[in-house]
């Protein structure tokens, strides 16, 4: 009976694969398979990293109904599939790993069996398989440490109570400019000056947060303003401000 080809698309991962299964094994295009892991040049990542190539010629593959290809193909083995993987540079070659492992690979052996049994693993597939998953686990250790370093940075920051480089509180802008906290707060929303959050531990422990601003920008919108500004009194008025004081502040 014909081997039956299936094909397999991943929208999420944004690839096309064509499985099947040759002498009872799963096996793959293998050059779709090197450009899918993101090989620039499948030709040679296939020379490099693979052993066990099954080489189809122009007659194999019409016997085989894979259509007309004068050049034959070639078809990677499962274990070939583990060798690409561990040596493709691409991001995304963990999901692609799981993808093929998990949904690609059953489908052929479920679907392309037609009453063959599938073989166990050989000896070299077994110890490509451990290599794999090696990997696969240092990986997502390695994640993980980096995660951990960057909440740990974090933490630390706010128990020094470090403050985003630039940045002040709105004490400072009112002291600077002479207005109220409520007339600082308007002029940021007015000129839309860049603002964050800054969190520190207070004295007794406790996590507390408060608003901050960039300080160059925010003292470039004042003096913009103030250029602008009409004296009324002891007061001054600013068509996006109203009435306000900037005490301190001489025309």
């Amino acid at each position: 009976m014909k081997n039956q080809l299936m094909t397999f698309k991943s929208h999420e991962l944004g690839i096309s694969l064509n499985g099947m299964l040759y002498q009872g094994k799963p096996v793959f295009f293998a050059v779709e398979l090197a450009k899918a892991l993101g090989y620039t040049n499948p030709s040679k990542a296939l020379n490099d990293h693979c052993k066990s190539l099954i080489t189809l010629n122009y007659n194999d593959s019409l016997e085989m109904g894979l259509g007309n290809l004068p050049r034959g193909i070639q078809l990677a083995p499962e274990s070939d599939v583990y060798r690409l993987i561990l040596k493709s540079q691409l991001p995304s070659a963990e999901r692609v790993q799981d993808w093929v492992c998990e949904e690609v690979l059953p489908s052929i052996r479920e679907t392309g069996s037609y009453g063959h049994q599938s073989k166990p693993m050989s000896e070299m597939e077994m110890i490509a398989a451990m290599a794999l998953s090696n990997v696969e686990q240092e990986r997502r250790l390695n994640h993980v440490e980096g995660e951990i370093e960057t909440v740990a940075e974090a933490v630390e920051n706010i128990k020094k109570g470090n403050m985003r480089s630039g940045y002040v509180g709105y004490r400072q802008v009112v002291a600077k400019s002479g207005m109220t906290d409520t007339k600082c707060r308007n002029l940021v929303n007015a000129y839309r000056i860049p603002t964050d959050t800054h969190e520190f531990m207070t004295p007794d422990g406790l996590l507390s947060r408060r608003a901050i601003v960039e300080f160059d920008p925010f003292m470039n919108a004042f003096h913009r303003m103030m250029s602008e500004a009409e004296p009324r009194g002891t007061r001054w008025y600013h068509p996006k401000m109203g009435l306000f004081q900037a005490i301190g502040w001489e025309k």
